[in-house]
């Protein structure tokens, strides 16, 4: 393949979706492109990312850390999937490539507080809405001890919070913030009681199409654009401001976290 020619695979940055922050991501996607031009040309967007994971024409995608090293792991092992790095993130949660998940509820309390209570949870294979809330309320590898809301979003778990569905959920720090600026009106009413364990930020991963001899250059290209000096606004709307190459080794600690 000519290194001039665009891959006709797939990519995408689906873990943060909002609409206000695709021409952002379009923005640097461009300039990734620029420094490695044979990567697919736009970036997918709605798509099941459960499929484009492991589809093998998937260039570029983006996960979440706990299905990395669950039902990704031996696509990762077998080097069908390749973590490409994280991000340094300008949340008051992240420290480098790690974050903590923010626990929010209707009143001021300590997380043990929340024992028996009912949870909002975005999805029962989530880092940061379901281990992260565990931990914090009952400790690693704990059952949760009272009813579960599972509600297929950040947003909706907020909302459930919100209107009194739920007592207590656990969110990105990157979604909460975000939404805090985009949505504040799903954050009224709500307080910060807690926070999840420290974690590896959301890994960037390549597919198949990204060979091992070509992902150092892939995260060359991913660092160097997000450090161009024109896109200063894009690192303000997307909350970050370092793309940092690491390896599946720092996902490595979270199934000690896993739930019974």
């Amino acid at each position: 393949m000519n290194n001039d020619t665009p891959a006709a695979g797939r990519a995408g940055f689906g873990m943060y979706p909002f609409e206000p922050l695709r021409p952002m991501y379009a923005r640097y996607w461009a300039a990734i492109r620029e420094r490695a031009p044979w990567l697919p040309n736009a970036l997918e967007w709605d798509v099941d990312l459960d499929e484009q994971w492991v589809d093998p024409t998937t260039a570029i995608s983006y996960t979440c850390g706990w299905p990395l090293v669950t039902r990704l792991a031996e696509y990762v092992e077998s080097g069908r999937l390749k973590v490409v790095g994280t991000f340094v993130h300008t949340v008051a949660q992240a420290d480098g490539p790690t974050y903590r998940s923010v626990l929010v509820a209707r009143r001021a309390a300590l997380p043990g507080d929340f024992a028996g209570a009912r949870a909002a949870v975005n999805g029962t294979t989530s880092l940061s809405g379901w281990v992260s809330l565990l931990h914090a309320v009952h400790g690693p590898g704990a059952r949760w001890e009272g009813d579960v809301l599972v509600t297929g979003e950040h947003v909706e778990s907020l909302r459930a919070v919100a209107d009194g569905r739920a007592d207590i959920a656990s969110i990105d720090a990157v979604t909460l913030a975000h939404l805090r600026r985009l949505m504040p009106e799903v954050c009224e009413g709500l307080v910060e009681v807690g926070a999840g364990p420290r974690v590896g930020c959301l890994p960037v991963i390549a597919g198949p199409m990204v060979g091992v001899e070509r992902l150092a250059e892939v995260q060359h290209a991913f660092a160097d654009a997000l450090a161009e000096p024109s896109l200063v606004d894009v690192r303000e709307a997307l909350l970050v401001e370092a793309f940092v190459p690491v390896g599946v080794e720092h996902y490595m600690g979270l199934p000690a976290l896993a739930p019974q």
